[in-house]
């Protein structure tokens, strides 16, 4: 008659769920320690916020034109600028539309 040692007897499964076991707990001490951090972090923003201060506007008012000659030189000239078209390799809209029909295109 043999004996085997218990150590060999292990049920796999039970092992398995063991290293499960020990890693999810890990991860719990992990996920608690990293949102007490964040928790102090914020908290330290919240009670000593960095950078400084934005700047405060000038209280001099901003300088006008005096004339209307001077005024419609500081407008920008209306300019004419084309709608989006598509452009086909190049090619217009009228030649697109006459290569599908040479080609049979419905």
């Amino acid at each position: 008659m043999s004996t085997v040692p218990h150590s060999q007897d292990v049920d796999p499964e039970q092992d398995s769920d063991r290293q499960a076991d020990a890693m999810k707990a890990e991860l719990r001490k992990d996920v608690a320690s990293w949102s007490t951090a964040r928790g102090e972090a914020s908290q330290q923003l919240i009670a000593a916020p960095g950078g400084s201060p934005a700047a405060q506007p000038s209280s001099r008012p901003v300088a006008r034109p005096k004339s209307k000659a001077s005024a419609a030189a500081v407008k920008p000239a209306p300019t004419a600028t084309k709608p989006f078209r598509m452009s086909y390799d190049g090619g217009s809209t009228a030649d697109y539309i006459q290569y599908m029909i040479d080609r049979g295109a419905r």
